[in-house]
């Protein structure tokens, strides 16, 4: 019983880094499309916030 938890344990180890990954490119790409402190780079209408925008969504 104790090599099936330790099995589970180590195939759940690399999705709990992933998500952790994930996490902090959510956070980047969001404070890189923040308008207040990247300034008229991050407008909507810009190739810096789609970029970024595309990162967003696929993370």
């Amino acid at each position: 019983m104790m090599q099936k938890i330790q099995r589970f344990g180590g195939a759940m180890f690399t999705p709990v880094l992933l998500f952790a990954f994930s996490g902090i490119m959510v956070g980047i790409c969001t404070i890189f499309q923040n308008e207040m402190i990247m300034g008229s780079l991050a407008s909507a209408d810009t190739f810096w916030y789609k970029f970024w925008y595309v990162f967003r969504e696929a993370a």
